[in-house]
């Protein structure tokens, strides 16, 4: 997890792998989005690469280790940043009041709490992609249900 505007070193960026999880797991979709499983490769001499999870938005396609996506779920109030493709976030829309003086903030004006949007990174435009209720409610049970 980084904050909202830190950018990680390129050597630090993550690339696809070989297959993750063993046994497949199907993707999810919803909302414009979809997520799938797969091995995000690591510069780590330890682990060459971690279980993750790659989404794609209309900002384009990008991967998450698998921990920060787990952690991120259980903490409404965090800034998950994509590290594989096309830098975008997804946050919690309760997570920015209105009016609250951030480029988050005034793109998300005007958006109900509990739910889950995706920006670009340069947070020039309103989410193209805001996860609500059952749809939600699913990517949750999807995320939980990932073998670690």
């Amino acid at each position: 997890m980084f904050g909202l505007f830190r950018k990680r070193d390129d050597d630090e960026r993550a690339v696809l792998v070989e297959p993750w999880p063993r046994i497949p797991v199907a993707p999810w979709a919803g909302g414009g989005a979809t997520a799938e499983a797969a091995a995000l490769a690591m510069p780590s001499k330890r682990r060459p690469s971690v279980p993750g999870v790659v989404f794609t938005v209309p900002e384009g396609r990008a991967g998450v280790p698998l921990a920060d996506v787990l952690s991120f779920m259980e903490d409404e109030t965090m800034v998950l940043d994509t590290t594989h493709g096309p830098s975008f976030y997804a946050v919690w829309t309760q997570a920015w009041p209105k009016k609250s003086g951030t480029g988050v903030g005034d793109m998300l004006e005007g958006e109900a709490p509990g739910g889950l949007a995706f920006l670009s990174a340069a947070v020039e435009a309103p989410p193209t992609v805001v996860l609500r209720d059952a749809e939600l409610a699913s990517f949750r049970a999807w995320v939980a249900a990932l073998p670690s």
